[in-house]
């Protein structure tokens, strides 16, 4: 995941795991004359990173931020799953290809925010559905095509009810595995598309709770795409999360953190990749299994720990406090040197000094545009250079000199043969080079769904599209006035209803 220029080693996860390197030789001594991040950058920019984030995982080479996986490739978020491909937050899944946020779900196909459903094709919104294909905002239906809005529904072929014999003669003349059957259908869903009734946020189980994809949560302030969490606020891709607040991504079981990002353990403070039970942790990167540790790069399973240099107990505890009254003084400076402290009136308050804020962006490796938050929070270059921020120059890709034959891709899978794993192929929308995997094209056939033509990252980026954004909006239930908080603004075409009145109308 690391470009060529960052400014550490990047060890292949085996070798970083192994015994044969120790991430205390890079220790660090406390000054109490310079600033404290300065210092922690100075560990970040030489301690040896992994290439990619997969704990406990097998065969899953070609993925990143990924546990307890197999058999998976360029799925990103990628946890418990097995024999998965292309996708983000695809968690607990099997047999899934090209999906975004899919949550325990089998043989789904481009299938975006879908929970608990089995053999599902190119839909969306939808809970403990199967058999279907091209749903959206549906729950527990089987049996349906070209649906919107149904609940509990069986039979139904673009919100029409039928006999089972005259949906199954019906869907037995339909050739799924063409291209353009495929583009009939997506346009004549699209037309349901936007009449139907829909709860405030999409999720179920839930209590008092302001945010969107919530499942099985309580006490949730602004919190998007949680599942069983409880006590939050302002937390995004996280399972299990108790007493948290302003972090993100996280897939085990974590308590009483803040400001944290991809972790998970107990009381972790100001903290990146630091998963496996850790504990205790204060401004600590890619930290595993350890705790009672302040200001640590790449620990595995070490305790009292102060910018990699091992102390006892009792120094640990004296120089930590040292430390945090230190940076309770340290201005925060911006990335030409100066000050970030408020205007007079303000100066002084937390808000302006290193302690209490997240590593700040000095410490990213990547730029802006090369991380997740570009997908939910797009910028341009301007944009993000004017807060402080990196961006990376895209290198020229391998197509600009590409000069092999063009392939046409058959319409129909029936028509593919097994040559065209051997084959390279150019996105029609992007130019970019893809090919297709032996496993992919055998999924395919199963499903009896056509080939892609667009490469992974523009398939990707046209899922994340047509979510709801991690945006709310004041507005009030289309049936009973009340207030409602919701990710559906009010230009949207459909009808938004507090909870009560969604259930009222709809089962």
């Amino acid at each position: 995941m690391h470009d060529e220029d960052c400014s550490f080693p990047v060890y292949e996860q085996q070798a970083w795991w192994s015994d044969k390197w120790d991430a205390l030789a890079y220790g660090q001594t406390f000054d109490s004359l310079r600033p404290f991040f300065d210092q922690l950058q100075e560990l970040h920019s030489k301690v040896p990173r992994m290439a990619i984030s997969n704990v406990l995982c097998e065969n899953t080479d070609y993925c990143n931020l990924s546990f307890q996986s197999r058999n998976c490739y360029l799925v990103f978020g990628n946890v418990g799953n097995e024999d998965c491909m292309y996708g983000h937050i695809v968690w607990l899944s099997q047999n899934c290809f090209d999906c975004l946020y899919t949550y325990r779900c089998q043989y789904c196909y481009e299938c975006i925010d879908c929970v608990q459903c089995h053999t599902l094709t190119f839909s969306r919104d939808c809970d403990n559905c199967s058999d279907s294909s091209f749903l959206v905002h549906c729950i527990g239906c089987r049996n349906c095509f070209g649906c919107v809005g149904l609940q509990n529904k069986e039979y139904h072929i673009f919100n029409q009810k039928h006999s089972r014999e005259e949906y199954e003669d019906k869907i037995r003349s339909l050739n799924t595995g063409n291209a353009r059957t495929i583009l009939a259908a997506l346009a004549k869903t699209h037309e349901l598309t936007g009449k139907e009734i829909v709860k405030y946020y999409h999720g179920f189980n839930c209590e008092n709770v302001t945010g969107d994809y919530l499942y099985n949560c309580r006490n949730v302030v602004e919190g998007y795409d949680l599942k069983n969490c409880e006590d939050v606020s302002h937390c995004a891709t996280c399972e299990t999360f108790i007493d948290c607040q302003d972090a993100n991504f996280s897939p085990q079981k974590t308590e009483q953190s803040y400001q944290c990002l991809t972790v998970g353990g107990y009381h972790l403070l100001f903290c990146h990749s630091c998963v496996s039970g850790a504990a205790e942790l204060l401004y600590c990167d890619n930290c595993h299994g350890s705790k009672n540790c302040f200001g640590c790069v790449g620990l595995k399973n070490k305790q009292y720990c102060i910018l990699n240099t091992q102390y006892s107990k009792e120094e640990y505890e004296k120089l930590a406090a040292e430390i945090i009254r230190h940076m309770q003084k340290t201005p925060l400076r911006s990335l030409d040197g100066s000050s970030q402290l408020r205007p007079s009136g303000f100066a002084g308050q937390a808000a302006g000094y290193e302690w209490g804020k997240f590593m700040p962006p000095t410490l990213s490796p990547f730029g802006y545009n090369e991380t997740i938050a570009q997908e939910y929070f797009p910028l341009t270059k301007a944009e993000t250079l004017k807060l402080g921020w990196k961006w990376k120059e895209e290198k020229p890709g391998e197509e600009q000199s590409y000069m092999g034959p063009v392939v046409a891709v058959p319409d129909d899978i029936a028509d593919v043969t097994d040559d065209i794993t051997g084959k390279i192929l150019r996105c029609e929308a992007t130019g970019k080079l893809f090919k297709i995997l032996p496993q992919e094209l055998a999924f395919y056939r199963q499903l009896k769904v056509p080939l892609p033509r667009l490469c992974f990252m523009e398939r990707q980026r046209r899922r994340f599209a047509v979510r709801n954004p991690r945006h709310l909006w004041k507005r009030e239930c289309m049936k009973c006035g009340k207030g409602i908080e919701t990710t559906y603004s009010a230009e949207r075409p459909e009808r938004v209803y507090c909870e009560e009145c969604y259930l009222k109308e709809v089962y």
